[in-house]
């Protein structure tokens, strides 16, 4: 039984159909369908994570995406009141923010211990702790003395009327305010930066969070043209005032507008080129309206299944997605070629490239395929556009194209000489082509030499951050001293004690660490509440130091008695009664609940050993590093290593297809090509840029996927003109993509087109080697 080939009406009403499914399907998702671009370059990579933990983790993040500042500062206090004001009203018109710039009182002295004295002798320090246990009354008396001596310190005479053994003011001796360089003056929050000799210049806090979860791109693009606004204002009316800001929403509106600039820059640059060179080639405008029209629906179909699987893309995934141009636009140039460069049948006008369009399709979408399996959800979404949108144009050209009889020359045209130079060069080259020997010890040397070239796998490499906005970020920090790092240690338990038991029984050894100088400092909140346990325990302590006697000479300093000291009734702090005291509500955003687990974060700054904080934590099974750039780093190094056997897996595969179709030799040969040209391009880069990242090594597939396409060609036709051609406006249109790429202002694409540029040049010139394979040299 022999099946007829489809006639081209066939195939147009067959290519309708399946069109009209997904506008039916991409109009369904864009209207019942939740889909977000973000632009948060951190979202770019994911870890994985207990599901619990993670669900936390995300929780925190999506806090810490809602919290902004702005600082408005100004020599004269009531000016820079007036405008904070201004600059809070201004805000406030952003639908999707809470504004604040008057505050409650903070925390002052009377009010911090008259929340801590209804619960006598349940706070001790852990040095005031070590002496009563040592039962060294003179030691004791001493440490004691050398508190009542401490003038700088004001909490003794707050204290001492209602806690006679010191143990209180020790006790907050010890502690450190989140807001301590703050001040409240009538409501208004207020740090303060000397600047010249006895000036000072004062900074009004306003503080806005983003309703609900998250941060939309939209709302972070209006905070910062309003922040923008105000700072032009400033100049160009000479105020004197300047603006100090940060958050994600200036960091994601910077990432924003840089990626969708460069997404129209690049975009239309390469749509312009590739425009420009199919009319010089194929000479023909309705060759340029259908080429375009191949990319519109490659984008349409890659963009129907990114809506499809993803809820949230990233916005540079968008611009890796301008690739897809070059790419597309090679099914229709490969058409193009055969029908004006040809005498192509009527009926089945595309059948002597069918087979080489289908083989060139599988091979690239199975170098993309291998992305979707990857850790790093960038390159998944990458992944999937570029595969659907090459299935689309796919489509467009077996099915559409053989009804636009119109692109057919009535006869077959002349190559252009610029083509017929170029292949006559080809044959030239085959003709001296190297001895496969001195190909082999080349791929040996190179890939031990790829040993020892410098991998960076750090994710804060791969783009770059305006230095305006980390100077102001830095700035900030140093003016309300909150420079705490990105790491953190998260506790669970099913209880609040539970989870104050465990912080308890890390701060010995956060202690040692902050002593070792391996970590600067910390922030639990365990330091201004113990455990229901350790409240009783530190009162049962001073009872028994009382009832020995420990307090004598105390109390002959001061004329109490010891019967002064002891109470009838203690009494302990829950952490309820606590989260609502004027300290309590300054730590909201280290304690959270979720589904009956509580946690805490225990926050870290200039962490400068952090495998001595994974060591900690291991060993305790509620307890939790996080270190999400450590993690993603450690995950790319370990993704980059697997891409090596990928290759390997990847040029097997196609090594078998070859030997199948070409034989054992010619197989191994069309292999090497793309090996070869990869190795070029990663010694080339590292020596442009002085490491490798694993954009670099992404950008490999590519390589080889496009590599293994003009291989098929070249092996299927052999080496003609038109072959040449074909393979020639391919590899231009696809070098006019990742050329402008280099240019870009992010690392991770600048270094991915760099590397893709290299390769994809190099493979072209090699690959008519397997023209030699071809029985149809013309």
């Amino acid at each position: 039984m022999t099946w007829k080939p489809l006639s081209s009406r066939t195939k147009l009403v067959v290519w309708c159909i399946q069109f009209a499914v997904i506008l039916a399907g991409l109009t369904y998702l864009w209207l019942f369908k939740s889909f977000t671009i973000v632009a948060d370059l951190n979202q770019i990579f994911s870890v994985e994570q207990d599901p619990e933990i993670q669900l936390v983790i995300d929780q925190l993040e999506q806090q810490q995406l809602r919290q902004h500042l702005l600082l408005v500062g100004h020599q004269d206090k009531a000016t820079a009141i007036k405008y904070a004001q201004r600059a809070a009203k201004s805000l406030n018109e952003i639908t999707g923010i809470a504004v604040n710039v008057k505050f409650d009182a903070l925390p002052k002295l009377d009010s911090i211990v008259r929340d801590y004295l209804n619960y006598p002798h349940a706070f001790i320090s852990e040095q005031y702790r070590y002496l009563l246990q040592a039962n060294d009354s003179q030691r004791l008396f001493n440490y004691q003395f050398n508190l009542l001596n401490d003038v700088a310190s004001p909490w003794v005479a707050a204290t001492l009327q209602s806690d006679k053994t010191l143990a209180l003011a020790d006790f907050f001796n010890q502690q450190r305010l989140p807001s301590a360089q703050l001040k409240n003056y009538d409501g208004f929050l207020i740090a303060t930066k000397s600047e010249a000799v006895e000036q000072v210049r004062y900074y009004v806090l306003v503080n806005f969070m983003s309703n609900g979860t998250g941060l939309d791109l939209n709302v972070a693009k209006k905070i910062a043209a309003n922040v923008a606004s105000l700072k032009q204002q400033a100049l160009t009316q000479d105020t004197g005032v300047d603006y100090l800001a940060t958050g994600a929403a200036f960091f994601t509106a910077s990432a924003s507008s840089s990626a969708q600039s460069e997404m129209a820059l690049f975009g239309g640059i390469s749509v312009l080129a590739t425009l420009l060179l199919i009319m010089v080639i194929y000479r023909s405008v309705l060759s340029v309206f259908c080429t375009l029209f191949v990319v519109l629906v490659s984008m349409i179909y890659g963009y129907t299944a990114l809506r499809l699987l993803f809820s949230e893309v990233n916005v540079l995934t968008l611009v890796f997605a301008v690739t897809l141009i070059g790419i597309a636009a090679d099914y229709s140039f490969h058409a193009l070629s055969e029908l004006r460069f040809s005498q192509a049948k009527i009926a089945n006008p595309l059948h002597n490239i069918r087979s080489s369009l289908l083989l060139g399709f599988l091979t690239t979408t199975a170098g993309y395929l291998i992305l979707v399996f990857t850790p790093l959800i960038l390159f998944k979404q990458i992944a999937v556009f570029t595969m659907a949108g090459l299935l689309g144009a796919l489509l467009c050209v077996l099915l559409l194209y053989p009804s636009l009889m119109l692109l057919k020359a009535k006869s077959a045209m002349q190559v252009p000489n610029v083509i017929t130079g170029l292949h006559n060069l080809q044959q030239t080259w085959l003709t001296n082509k190297l001895a496969m020997r001195w190909q082999v010890l080349f791929i040996i040397v190179a890939l031990f030499g790829l040993m020892f070239l410098d991998n960076d796998d750090d994710p804060r490499h791969f783009y770059k951050v305006p230095h305006d906005l980390i100077t102001q970020q830095q700035t900030i920090s140093d003016l309300l001293a909150a420079q705490w790092d990105s790491s953190y240690l998260l506790i669970a338990s099913g209880s609040e004690q539970q989870v104050l038991r465990q912080m308890e029984q890390l701060l010995p050894q956060l202690e040692q660490l902050q002593a070792n100088k391996e970590i600067a400092a910390y922030s639990s909140i365990s330091q201004w509440l113990p455990s229901i346990s350790m409240q009783k325990s530190n009162q049962q302590l001073l009872t028994r130091a009382v009832n020995r006697g420990d307090f004598t000479q105390l109390n002959l300093v001061l004329g109490y008695d010891s019967s002064d000291i002891l109470f009838d009734d203690y009494q302990q702090l829950d952490f309820a009664t606590w989260q609502d005291s004027q300290v309590g509500l300054l730590f909201t955003n280290q304690w959270l609940q979720s589904l009956d687990r509580y946690y805490s974060v225990i926050k870290l700054k200039r962490v400068k050993n952090s495998s001595r904080l994974k060591t900690l934590a291991n060993s305790n099974p509620n307890v939790f590093f996080i270190d999400k750039v450590a993690d993603v780093s450690k995950q790319i190094k370990q993704f980059r290593q697997q891409l090596v056997l990928i290759y390997a897996f990847s040029l097997a595969a196609a090594m078998i297809i070859f030997w199948l179709r070409y034989g054992l030799l010619n197989a191994f040969i069309a292999m090497t090509r793309p090996l070869i040209a990869i190795l070029i391009a990663l010694i080339v880069s590292t020596w442009f840029y002085g490491s490798l990242t694993v954009f670099n090594y992404v950008a490999g597939i590519l390589i080889l996927a496009l590599g293994l396409d003009y291989c098929i060609f070249y092996a299927e036709h052999g080496l003609s003109k038109k072959i040449t051609l074909t393979t020639f406006v391919s590899a231009a249109s696809s070098l006019f993509v990742f050329a402008i790429l280099i240019v870009s202002s992010t690392p991770a694409v600048r270094q991915f087109g760099f590397t893709v540029f290299i390769g994809v040049t190099v493979v072209f010139l090699l690959a008519p080697r397997l023209a030699l394979v071809s029985k149809r040299n013309i």
